[in-house]
C-alpha cells in the first residue's frame, strides 16, 4: 500500500540551514510561477537546496503520456543516464491517480516494477520523492527529485512543511506558463527528428532496454512479440515504450515505428546494439 511520508513538524522548531535552503529555493519556485523566473532556473535551485540530483516538473494526463514542463539534471552532458522521463506513474501504480494535492510520496514505501530501480542502478540513485502540486479526475501536476543519498527526515519534514504554498502558488500561476513550458520540450525534441533514432549518436538517448525494444520494432515484431523476445511482461515493455516516447517526441506507437522505419534497421555496431 502506498504511503505518505508523515515526519512531524513543530511550530518552535528553529530555522536550520536545511529550512532556510528549502524556503528559499520554494519561494524562488512560487517567484517563476509569476514569470519573475523560468521555471527551468527555479527547478534546478529546488533540486540544489534540497541535496537531490536531477527532478522534473510532470503534467500527468490520465489519459495518454507525461509530459515534461520543466528538467534539471546536475549531471547531465556527462556518460551516464540522464533523467529524462518521468517515473512516479509507473513506480505508484494506480493508487497515484488518488493522490492529495499536497502531499510527498517517496519511492522507498513500494515496490515497483523494476524500470526505476533499473535507472537508479546506472545512476546509483538511492531514492526519489514526489511533490504533488494539483491532482484531478483528468490530469495530475508533481515535481519530481531523485536522491543519491536518501534525504534526512528534517528535510523531508521540510518539504512537506512547504508544500500547502507551493500548491497555492501552482493554483494561482501565470496564464499559459505549462503549456509554454511543454511546447519549449516539444521544440528541442525536434531538433533530433530528423536524427535516425537507432543511429551511432543514439540521439534520443535511450537506455539498452529501450534500444532493444526499438530495435525489435523496427522488425515488424508487434508488442506482444516484443515482450516474448526479450522475455519481459508486457506492461514492462509498456513502461520502456512511454519512456521512449518522451525521449523521441513521438505520441503514439504508430508514430514511433514510422520514426524507426524511416532510418531502417542499423547493422549492429559494438555491444550496444546486441540483442
Amino acid at each position: 500500500m502506498t504511503k505518505f511520508s508523515n515526519f512531524s513538524t513543530t511550530a518552535d522548531r528553529r530555522p536550520t540551514p536545511v529550512h532556510v535552503a528549502v524556503v528559499d529555493a520554494m519561494s524562488e519556485f512560487c517567484e517563476a510561477l509569476q514569470g519573475r523566473h523560468t521555471l527551468g532556473e527555479a527547478l534546478a535551485h529546488l533540486v540544489r537546496s534540497v541535496g537531490a540530483e536531477c527532478g522534473m516538473v510532470v503534467r500527468s494526463r490520465l489519459d495518454g503520456k507525461p509530459q515534461r514542463v520543466a528538467i534539471h539534471d546536475e549531471r547531465r552532458g556527462e556518460p551516464v543516464r540522464p533523467l529524462v522521463a518521468s517515473y512516479a506513474a509507473d513506480h505508484f501504480g494506480a493508487a497515484l491517480e488518488n493522490a492529495r494535492p499536497g502531499s510527498l510520496w517517496l519511492g522507498s514505501s513500494v515496490t515497483g516494477d523494476g524500470t526505476l530501480a533499473d535507472w537508479q542502478g546506472a545512476r546509483r540513485m538511492r531514492e526519489f520523492a514526489v511533490l504533488i502540486l494539483a491532482s484531478s479526475p483528468s490530469a495530475r501536476d508533481h515535481v519530481e527529485l531523485h536522491f543519491r543519498q536518501e534525504p534526512l527526515p528534517s528535510l523531508s519534514a521540510a518539504i512537506e512543511a512547504m508544500l500547502p504554498t507551493l500548491v497555492r502558488a501552482w493554483a494561482k500561476r501565470q496564464a499559459g506558463l505549462v503549456s509554454r513550458a511543454i511546447a519549449g520540450h516539444r521544440t528541442r525534441a525536434d531538433v533530433t527528428s530528423g536524427k535516425p533514432i537507432l543511429g551511432e549518436a543514439n540521439p534520443a538517448q535511450l537506455s539498452r532496454a529501450e534500444f532493444r525494444v526499438c530495435l525489435l520494432l523496427s522488425r515488424g515484431l508487434p508488442v506482444e512479440g516484443v515482450a516474448a523476445e526479450l522475455g519481459l511482461a508486457r506492461s514492462t515493455v509498456r513502461s520502456h515504450l512511454r519512456s521512449i516516447h518522451c525521449k523521441t517526441g513521438t505520441s503514439s506507437l504508430a508514430e514511433l515505428v514510422f520514426r524507426l522505419l524511416e532510418t531502417g534497421d542499423p547493422e549492429p555496431a559494438g555491444g550496444f546494439r546486441r540483442l
